[in-house]
């Protein structure tokens, strides 16, 4: 393995790689450093009550059909003094990108970890957020394919009538599923280990199931080897338990909303706020979809459907209707540590971000904020991409820019021709300054004409450079293809690797050994910078 600064990989947000390599200049926007052991013994200092018996009985009931064995991890959670570790994603289509399992296994090394730092227990946590209605995010399966980057999209029947379809975590695969099982099955490289991996950890996905317990079954089957508790938030016995803060973040929209515009306003002048704050933070489901409720000066407005309703409607509407209201972006992370004793979060480069924004709502709401720990973030590096990387002296820095610019650089550097060129623009520039004084002592206003002379000669050396750098672009064909490869499997769709490929690929193309590798890869060493997994 290899690392990389983030700074050094523009991919990055600015304010995430600040997080990570220098802290201290953000550490008004945070709770802690999540690099000192204080800061965890901090707030597990203020956590100490269990969860209540109710969630802790929907988790059992919940992981019990997901067939994940985690039962001793929850009675934990059921302890005074248990705490989580918690990290989170949507319900993506075949497990969704790599960076999902990073985060799985991050999370719960950190929970192995701080259960020996702190002395007490810690259970690592994954929330998995089905209740957004944009199916397109959590709809798309890319994968390599010989020239671009296939893009398998499952079609729900029910799109085509209306785009919002509520909480896509309900919706249940229709036919288009047995489409894209037979476009994977093509896809994927036909290695011995295809046919079972897609039984073993995908077989799930069947049509008739919803996208949440296809993506629960598959996340246990992954992570069998390293517990992890999964928790639907969109649970019928689950989502009451937030009605005391569904309400108040209506009845308080206005000061929740001024909470955080000040500490995005003060956030943007040096970095920048990855959410815009809206006016209120609770969406609504109906018939209508899942839509926002947007104040209107005497209560709220669904934005779906048009309707009014007065504060105390809104209010009583919570209480009987729990199960119909959703938090945005903003509410989220309030909402999952209002239900666990979360002593820490698992974080991707967008989340860090966004929780930059938040300290201040965590004080309204009374709600102790969690350490905000990133999550590992690696490349898988395969064989054939690290012939061309050791023989050019290339890292997955250099892989960002053009191809055709890494190319010109590989021709020149250290060639004949650029070292031609060199003293050629030497010498010109040696000649150019001797005839200078002897122009000017004849007629000091030829000076000008002198200079554009000298000009000219280094435009025309720049050109004939140009032309030769072409002439040896058009001999070095296959360079270009393999550089092309190669930045294609790095960045494929021209964004990293973790965000774009499924784990469903390489694991059908090594077998389950690559889940042992990955498993031996994703250590805390690993959140400090972008891995190289070689």
């Amino acid at each position: 393995m290899r690392a990389v600064s983030y700074a050094r990989l523009p991919r990055f947000p600015k304010l995430f790689s600040t997080y990570c390599e220098q802290w201290e200049l953000l550490a008004d926007y945070f709770e802690g450093d999540w690099r000192q052991p204080s800061s965890y013994r901090s707030v597990a200092r203020r956590l100490s009550s269990p969860i209540s018996a109710s969630l802790a009985d929907a988790l059992v009931r919940q992981n019990a059909a997901w067939g994940n064995d985690v039962l001793f991890h929850i009675q934990s959670l059921r302890t005074p003094g248990a705490l989580a570790v918690v990290t989170g994603q949507q319900v993506g289509l075949y497990g969704g990108p790599l960076y999902t399992l990073y985060k799985a296994l991050t999370a719960v090394r950190l929970a192995e970890h701080l259960s020996v730092h702190l002395d007490r227990p810690v259970v690592p946590v994954f929330w998995m957020e089905g209740g957004d209605h944009d199916l397109d995010e959590v709809s798309t399966l890319a994968l390599p394919g010989a020239h671009k980057l296939q893009q398998l999209h499952y079609h729900s029947s029910h799109a085509l009538e209306r785009g919002n379809l509520g909480s896509v975590g309900r919706l249940r695969f229709g036919a288009d599923l047995e489409r894209i099982r037979d476009l994977l099955r093509q896809a994927l490289p036909a290695t011995e280990y295809r046919r079972a991996v897609l039984d073993e950890f995908y077989g799930a996905y069947q049509t008739g199931t919803t996208f949440t317990d296809a993506f629960a079954q598959t996340l246990a089957a992954l992570m069998r080897e390293t517990p992890l508790v999964l928790m639907d938030p969109e649970d019928p016995q689950v989502k009451p338990l937030a009605v005391p803060l569904f309400e108040r973040a209506l009845l308080e929209h206005v000061e929740a909303h001024a909470r955080v515009l000040s500490t995005s306003q003060a956030l943007a002048r040096a970095f920048h706020a990855q959410v815009t704050p809206r006016a209120t933070n609770l969406f609504y489901q109906d018939e209508y979809g899942r839509n926002a409720l947007r104040p209107n000066g005497t209560g709220f407005t669904n934005a779906g459907s048009g309707e009014r309703l007065s504060v105390s409607d809104a209010a009583a509407r919570i209480r009987t209707h729990a199960h119909r209201f959703s938090p945005n972006v903003v509410l989220r992370p309030l909402v999952q540590d209002s239900l666990l004793p979360t002593v820490a979060y698992v974080a991707g480069p967008g989340e860090v971000s966004y929780f930059a924004q938040f300290k201040q709502l965590y004080a309204w709401a009374d709600i102790v904020m969690p350490i905000i720990y990133p999550r590992a973030s690696l490349t898988i590096i395969e064989p054939r991409e690290q012939r061309l990387l050791r023989k050019h002296a290339l890292d997955l820095a250099d892989l960002q820019e053009e191809v055709e610019t890494t190319l010109s650089r590989l021709l020149l550097t250290g060639s004949s021709v650029e070292s031609a060129f060199q003293q050629a623009e030497s010498a010109l520039r040696q000649a150019a300054d001797a005839l200078y004084p002897a122009v000017t002592q004849a007629d000091a206003t030829l000076a000008p004409s002198a200079a554009a002379t000298h000009a000219a000669w280094s435009k025309a050396l720049g050109k004939l450079q140009s032309r030769v750098i072409r002439a040896e672009k058009r001999k070095h064909e296959a360079l270009r293809i393999q550089l092309r490869r190669t930045q294609q499997a790095l960045y494929p769709g021209g964004k990293l690797q973790e965000r774009v490929l499924p784990a469903v690929y390489f694991l059908s193309k090594y077998g389950p050994a690559f889940l042992q590798t990955l498993r031996k890869a994703v250590t805390l060493d690993t959140s400090r910078h972008h891995t190289l997994l070689l």
